[in-house]
């Protein structure tokens, strides 16, 4: 696999309370730049935002792609399952 499957279900948007690395972006938890469940700057999104860039820049060092993509998939499945996220949106690796 060479891309995170991202279902683009915002679940992540919705919920950046205490991630110091997107805290210029949040408003009560959610990012500032969602609106009507779309990314408004999703061309220039912070790195931890962009799963593959992030990984190369970010997590490389520490585990691999495969392992890096199974914690961000099975994180993103929990996020979605507490916000009542339809399933048809979990990721499935």
């Amino acid at each position: 696999m060479s891309v995170f499957p991202c279902t683009s279900c915002g679940a992540c948007c919705s919920s950046i309370e205490g991630i110091d690395f997107l805290a210029d972006y949040n408003n009560n938890g959610k990012c500032d730049m969602l609106k009507n469940d779309r990314c408004t700057i999703y061309e220039s999104r912070p790195l931890l935002c962009r799963i593959d860039e992030a990984y190369d820049q970010l997590f490389s060092d520490f585990m691999t792609k495969e392992e890096f993509y199974f914690e961000n998939a099975r994180a993103c499945n929990q996020l979605q399952e507490k916000l009542n996220i339809d399933e048809k949106y979990r990721v499935h690796l």
